[in-house]
């Protein structure tokens, strides 16, 4: 069965295209090892095997880490790059973004506009 991470990791994994041997080649491992991280519960890569995956995936080792995937529905790296930028916004910038969505589509988004 799957652990939190390994859903995201085979997320992140087919959002980008990537097979398990081209993310085993470029962490240096093999190809049954990322298929052990993604499977299997309870495996425990090390820092430096997960910096390379979040690094190929173009997401940072947070996000592959991070709050159970179902919660955020299902995230693309683009999308998780684009959240954590969001995040990172004053409260001004984020009030401008808002008025911005508002005139392209007629309406904020996230909760206040459903």
């Amino acid at each position: 069965m799957p652990s939190p991470f390994g859903i995201r990791l085979r997320q992140f994994r087919e959002a980008k295209g990537l097979t398990l041997q081209q993310v085993a080649d470029h962490v240096g491992c093999t190809k049954a090892y990322i298929w052990e991280l993604e499977m299997r519960e309870g495996q425990r890569p090390t820092a430096e095997r997960l910096n390379g995956i979040a690094k190929l995936l173009g997401v940072t080792v947070q996000d592959l880490l991070g709050e159970p995937i179902g919660a955020m529905g299902n995230p693309t790296p683009t999308d998780v790059a684009f959240f954590r930028e969001y995040a990172g916004m004053s409260e001004d910038e984020k009030g401008r973004y808002r008025e911005a969505m508002k005139l392209m589509f007629g309406k904020p988004p996230g909760p206040e506009g459903s």
